[in-house]
């Protein structure tokens, strides 16, 4: 804006000098007022800049900015039905609820997937402060609790979000398109993607040693309702449908020896969920694989490993 006003002033100047009709007096009292009308338009200028500012600062409340915004960032809350956090469990959710446990002041908290024996202390002090049964396990009602102080307190954890690179500007266009399953054995999590969105994502026991459950790409070569178990070599079998099945009541088997060897199935024990316990298959609740079961196909890809083996195949786990 200044500077139209000067480049017009300048032109006008020129043509007011160069004019044969005009006196050098004359010229010179153009000159001076010229410049008095632009000085003074200036300074109007400045005036209302500084009253827009003035009244910006009046009106705005960093405080408000702030309320305000965190108003507008949805809390990420615990599922209160979902798996019950006590001792050796393996989960996203106990890495979010250590999260959660240092934004409320606690100290001494190793951020990982495992419950230890510190954060199950850490949570019975909270359950004792908040009146709550101090038993150390995150059922229902200290789920619920958690989720009345995330609230209050505009306490946000966000979940675990999978991205697809080999690094920050390659795309990785080796990832299956459609339905696919990424089983994260480092945080006993299972992810069910489409177009590599995720649907879902479950909670799940892997093999009690690392090696136990195979880690690749595979895909499902084999599908049964209410399977029967062979007993593993080492126990009576046991026919489809029996409750103490444990393969429970779905099996999606993995190109590995024919399908019936590895898969992903329910259970007998849901205590067993979230934990490594299993031979090397992946078990899930048993209400979970179902939903599951309708949802896959056969051929569906179906990578396995740590988050390692995954990053290895452009696949990384990140907060965002």
């Amino acid at each position: 804006m200044r500077y139209s006003l000067f480049v017009s002033v300048l032109i006008i100047l020129n043509v007011v000098c160069q004019s044969s009709d005009i006196l050098p007096t004359q010229s010179q009292e153009i000159h001076l007022e010229t410049l008095q009308d632009l000085d003074n338009e200036l300074k109007e200028e400045e005036n209302i800049v500084n009253e827009s500012s003035d009244e910006l600062d009046e009106s705005t409340d960093p405080q408000e900015i702030v309320e305000e915004t965190l108003e507008e960032i949805e809390i990420l809350k615990f599922n209160i039905n979902g798996l019950k956090l006590r001792e050796g469990i393996i989960s996203e959710d106990v890495l979010r609820l250590k999260e959660f446990l240092k934004a409320m002041g606690y100290e001494g908290i190793i951020e990982d997937y495992k419950y230890d024996q510190k954060t199950k202390e850490i949570v019975m002090d909270y359950q004792r402060a908040n009146g709550l049964v101090p038993d150390g396990v995150v059922g229902e009602k200290t789920f619920t609790k958690i989720n009345e102080d995330m609230e209050i307190n505009k306490i946000f954890i966000p979940e675990k979000k999978i991205i697809f690179s080999m690094d920050e500007d390659q795309v990785n266009e080796e990832i299956p398109e459609g339905n696919f399953i990424i089983i994260n054995k480092d945080s006993n999590t299972l992810y069910h993607l489409s177009n590599r969105e995720i649907i879902d994502k479950y909670p799940v026991a892997t093999g009690k040693e690392l090696k136990y459950t195979p880690e690749g790409k595979f895909t499902i070569v084999t599908k049964f309702v209410n399977p029967a178990w062979g007993g593993a070599g080492r126990h009576k079998p046991i026919k489809g449908g029996d409750p103490n099945n444990p393969l429970g009541t779905r099996w999606m088997g993995l190109n590995i020896r024919g399908g019936g060897v590895y898969g992903i199935h329910g259970n007998s024990d849901e205590n067993s969920i979230g934990r490594y316990v299993s031979l090397g298959c992946v078990r899930m609740f048993n209400e979970d694989v179902e939903a599951l079961y309708d949802l896959i196909d056969y051929g569906t890809p179906v990578w396995i490993g740590t988050e390692e083996k995954l990053g290895e195949y452009g696949i990384r786990f990140i907060y965002e």
